[in-house]
């Protein structure tokens, strides 16, 4: 290994510590937190490896098990960071579950199995690896205009380009020089990547947003029957301007905005002839809400709630409450409605309206 690699890698392995150790000291208690101190150990063991002497057997294993799991850590960070209302599909752990064995075959396998099968269970690996990043990236895209939360909208962002592309980049590397000697400068070159990468986590984490991360996860409320919960935080005063544009806001919702399907904050925020951050903080900081979609359905649920629970609507069908109260479909709707009750739309007017 030349001492170019060791030199890069050894500098973005202790900025990765570093992180890891600012993460584990203020959100370990959140498994959003867990997950990420996996990925960051995960791509530490990963930098490592080519630096260690030849392992074999369970070490081996246990050494290259966190890099395995980086690519599902990854994808159940973003979910519990950007779906923090929705429990993680048990789908999921399907293409996980299959991700391990196959990495695992590849390279620890407890069998003997002949080099074909072993090329087999590596290209398979991969490609479930490629996926799960996928599907992480796709998280962090989904309702990203939504989110009401700046540092979380930052932080998202950062995620995406930064470290759902790094991951792509290297494991497609790993793809295509599996099989081929790989190019002098290439492992340098990529422990340059990591380093600068880690440096700039860093002094994001730890001097420009300090605060990013916990304000972008979602707090777990901590119950202590001995000890008083502390004060809520107060929220910011309003100023005038903040005072008519909450009062607009508030009387264009009740007036039924809510109920324009697809609506966005950017058309909220035409429709009210506001800045679209200056209402994103309003209802972020002012109203309490993380999510615009979770504003929205706060309106939507009350009315549907209320029609539901309607003898003279009865007859109405459950899609066509939905629609018009501003759903595409049937489907989010019951998602929202079962979120609020516990209870599907259908199960709740046979419990309002017995026979």
């Amino acid at each position: 290994m030349t001492a170019g690699y060791l030199f890069f890698s050894g500098g973005a392995c202790a900025l990765l510590l570093l992180a890891a150790a600012k993460v584990s000291i203020n959100h370990y208690q959140l498994a959003a937190g867990r997950w990420l101190i996996l990925v960051l150990l995960g791509v530490i063991c990963y930098l490592l490896l080519p630096t260690l002497p030849a392992l074999s057997g369970t070490v081996a294993m246990l050494v290259h098990m966190p890099v395995i799991l980086v690519p599902a850590a990854f994808w159940l960070f973003t979910h519990l960071l950007c779906r923090e209302e929705e429990s993680f599909p048990h789908w999921g752990w399907l293409p996980i579950s299959l991700s391990i064995i196959f990495s695992v075959m590849a390279n620890h396998a407890p069998i003997s199995v002949s080099a074909n099968a072993q090329e087999i269970f590596f290209n398979l690996s991969q490609f479930l690896r490629l996926a799960l990043i996928g599907l992480g990236v796709l998280t962090l895209l989904g309702q990203f205009q939504s989110d009401l939360v700046e540092e979380r909208r930052r932080l998202r962002a950062i995620l995406l380009i930064v470290v759902g592309a790094y991951m792509f980049i290297v494991i497609s590397a790993e793809s295509l020089f599996a099989y081929r000697p790989v190019p002098n400068g290439v492992p340098t070159l990529h422990a340059l990547l990591a380093s600068l990468l880690s440096l700039a986590a860093c002094l994001w984490l730890l001097a420009l947003a300090p605060s990013a991360l916990g304000e972008s996860l979602s707090q777990v409320p901590v119950e202590s029957p001995e000890e008083e919960a502390p004060p809520p935080e107060p929220v910011p005063s309003l100023d005038e301007q903040q005072q008519a544009q909450l009062v607009k806001l508030q009387e264009h919702m009740e007036n039924g905005g809510y109920r324009h399907t697809g609506l966005t904050i950017r058309e909220l925020a035409e429709q009210l002839d506001t800045r679209e951050h200056l209402l994103r903080t309003l209802i972020n900081r002012h109203l309490g809400y993380r999510n615009f979609n979770e504003y929205l359905n706060q309106f939507r649920i009350d009315e549907a709630s209320a029609r539901l629970a309607d003898p003279e609507q009865a007859h109405l069908p459950v899609l066509t409450i939905a629609l018009d109260i501003g759903y595409r479909s049937l489907s989010p709707f019951n998602a929202a409605f079962k979120r609020r009750h516990n209870l599907t739309p259908t199960e709740y007017r046979r419990e309002k309206l017995p026979a």
